[in-house]
């Protein structure tokens, strides 16, 4: 997935955590594209960001599964995890746009 993907994508990731789970799995691809980052100073802070983006992740699919993966756990989601989702989903966009 290129920038633009990830950028659109972006605008829902924090809707649940499925998509926020994709959002991030589809920006680590970024990593590996060369031509997307080119900066040394951007890739720095994109990866810096997408660690964030994946540690809230994990804690949110963690979570999920320890509560037997409940097909309804929006309300988990957006007490626990949303806004750390939004406010790094938000950071990434902004690193992602200083090309």
């Amino acid at each position: 997935m290129k920038v633009a993907g990830v950028l659109e994508q972006a605008k829902l990731a924090a809707e649940d955590h499925f998509k926020y789970a994709r959002f991030v799995q589809n920006a680590e691809m970024l990593n590996d594209d060369t031509d997307a980052i080119p900066d040394g100073e951007q890739l720095s802070a994109y990866q810096a960001c997408w660690f964030e983006l994946e540690i809230v992740n994990a804690l949110a699919l963690d979570e999920w599964e320890s509560d037997g993966r409940p097909a309804d756990w929006a309300t988990t989601w957006t007490e626990r995890y949303k806004k750390d989702a939004e406010d790094l989903i938000t950071n990434l966009c902004a690193i992602l746009r200083q090309q």
